[in-house]
């Protein structure tokens, strides 16, 4: 949350509506009026004046309730992104500790094939083995050593991966210390509370009334209040100057002609009923969304729970019991091959078992979880 670039980016938009809203709400700047008129024979008037707008409806306050409705939503678009950064945290935390076991396990079956054929190269050697069983056991182990390359690969992938959504350069050294055992029961689930997608909603209906006060409002227009000193200086019949000064005070109120504001309402009014029925879609996307994520951590718990009570179980008591008869001469070496084979896959589906239920349990507690404000 600290490290990622995304992140740092999405933080700026709580300083630009931050910035926007110092703007908002204030009176604009007062007016300094001059008019200066000269005539003939030094006849001439000199007029100095300061005027103020002021709203005729309480339209300042409506774009402070503008601005602070658009600083929350920035807020809240902000915590979305945090929430989706750490469900993507979370994922890639999981793909390496998975690509971490899937190499582990990948270098465990090349380590015992490698013992199974040196063992048996040294039974042929002294005649206890064909030399055909040799040779296989050789292939096999060649084969597994080769296998290792894959695994590895995934993992620096993943390593990289993981590195990216944490704001770091790309470092295929990463580890993490995470065990994908199952638990007894079901992960616990959260208390509901409200949807990402949904309290954003919820925001932008708030921010959209806002905006529709605000228009209302801006159909009545601004009036002006001045004050203006004026001083003139006029000649009499007889040649003589007069002089007058005068302190006064102007008005301007604007005639409500036309309604200018009414297109802007009606835009306004229409994103309004968009939000709406984007909430309502959300909404019941978010209920499903929770439901089915629920039901999905159910059933990858049973699946993944009966691969490591039932199959691991009887694959590793079917490869014990194939080495021992081996021991004692009783089969061949092709039995303990396919039994070794059968367990490598048999670890594998249950290493993927157990990725596909803490997959689901994040999606689940990413959907359930609700934004904190």
């Amino acid at each position: 949350l600290e490290q990622n670039p995304e992140l740092a980016a999405a933080r700026e938009l709580i300083a630009e509506a931050e910035a926007r809203s110092s703007g908002l709400g204030r009176l604009p700047n007062p007016e300094l009026e001059t008019e200066v008129a000269l005539g003939r024979q030094g006849r001439g008037r000199i007029e100095i004046g300061l005027s103020q707008t002021f709203p005729r409806a309480s339209r300042l306050r409506l774009e402070r309730r503008v601005a602070a409705e658009s600083i929350l939503l920035a807020r809240r678009e902000v915590a979305i992104a945090e929430l989706a950064l750490t469900a993507r945290t979370r994922l890639a935390v999981l793909e390496l500790a998975a690509a971490q076991s899937e190499l582990r396990l990948a270098e465990q079956q090349a380590t015992l094939a490698r013992e199974l054929a040196t063992a048996q190269k040294a039974q042929s050697l002294a005649g206890q083995l064909s030399s055909l069983d040799s040779a296989q056991a050789e292939l096999m182990a060649r084969e597994a050593e080769l296998a290792v390359a894959t695994p590895r690969a995934a993992y620096a992938a993943a390593s990289m991966q993981l590195a990216t959504v944490l704001g770091r350069e790309a470092d295929a050294d990463l580890t993490v210390a995470v065990d994908l055992a199952l638990p007894p029961d079901e992960a616990a689930v959260p208390p509901p509370g409200l949807c990402a997608d949904v309290s954003l909603a919820e925001a932008q209906l708030s921010a959209a009334d806002a905006e529709i006060a605000l228009a209302r409002s801006q159909g009545k227009e601004d009036f002006k209040v001045g004050i203006f000193a004026e001083g003139e200086q006029d000649r009499d019949d007889f040649g003589g100057r007069e002089q007058e000064a005068k302190l006064g005070l102007r008005f301007s109120i604007p005639l409500p002609v036309r309604n200018v504001s009414a297109p802007l309402i009606a835009e306004k009014q229409a994103a309004r009923r968009r939000v709406a029925l984007e909430r309502e879609a959300r909404v019941r996307e978010a209920v499903n969304e929770v439901a089915a994520s629920a039901t999905e951590v159910r059933a990858r718990h049973v699946a993944a729970r009966a691969i490591a009570a039932e199959l691991l179980p009887a694959a590793r008591a079917h490869l014990a019991a194939a080495e021992a008869a081996y021991a004692r001469g009783e089969i061949d070496s092709t039995p303990v091959f396919r039994a070794r084979e059968r367990l490598a896959e048999i670890e594998r589906s249950d290493l993927a078992a157990r990725l596909a239920y803490h997959r689901a349990a994040v999606r689940r507690l990413s959907a359930a979880c609700c934004i904190p404000l």
